[in-house]
């Protein structure tokens, strides 16, 4: 298991490369510190056009660590008062997950994120379909990876996160792997136990 924490910033209209740059010095800061931390944005979907800040921690003890760290920061503290006094978006989280399935990809450059309402007595069986969805796949430049929140607005979600190389990579294997006979049966099985919310991509720098 390890933790994942994000932070997701909807930039005001007309701040979206203040807000980058905010969000690009506060990742910065958090690698110099020893995180394996990642930026990216929102290329479609409901959260088209905002940031996504993310960071991986082998226990919830490091992440908290790296958060009390970060807090007293110097270069934080100084970004935490300019947002204070010129806010350049709205900012949701920290929120804190654990992987459930799989391991964070750090070779792969997008994301296709797709987010699940499953009751958590239903875990055994999401992992179950999550090592079908990853059998199917096998073969191809692709990854999964299943979270499950810690501390989030939504307890009740399930994320799958589906690693690729390149737009073009994940449309081929959405059209050839996505649209099968087999990955298809994986889908009617997980909407007996859950209901699909929301699905966004991101393109990680």
């Amino acid at each position: 298991m390890a933790i994942v924490s994000r932070r997701v910033l909807k930039p005001i209209l007309g701040k979206a490369k203040i807000a980058l740059e905010r969000a690009s010095k506060y990742k910065d800061i958090m690698v110099s510190l020893g995180t394996k931390a990642r930026l990216g944005t929102f290329v479609g979907g409901e959260l088209n056009g905002c940031i996504q800040l993310t960071a991986i921690y082998p226990d919830m003890t490091t992440a908290t660590k790296s958060f009390t760290e970060l807090s007293k920061n110097k270069d934080i503290i100084d970004m935490m008062s300019k947002r204070d006094d010129d806010p350049s978006g709205h900012l949701i989280g920290p929120e804190v997950y654990r992987t459930i399935y799989g391991a964070p990809s750090p070779e792969h450059g997008i994301l296709l994120l797709r987010e699940y309402e499953v009751d958590r007595k239903f875990l055994p069986k999401t992992k179950e379909l999550l090592s079908e969805v990853e059998n199917i796949g096998k073969d191809e430049d692709t990854k999964i990876l299943g979270l499950y929140p810690i501390i989030a607005d939504k307890m009740d979600s399930l994320y799958v996160v589906y690693y690729y190389s390149s737009f073009e990579s994940m449309g081929d294997i959405i059209d050839r792997i996505g649209m099968s006979e087999a990955f298809q049966n994986v889908v009617n099985k997980a909407n007996e136990i859950g209901k699909l919310k929301a699905s966004n991509v991101i393109r990680m720098f």
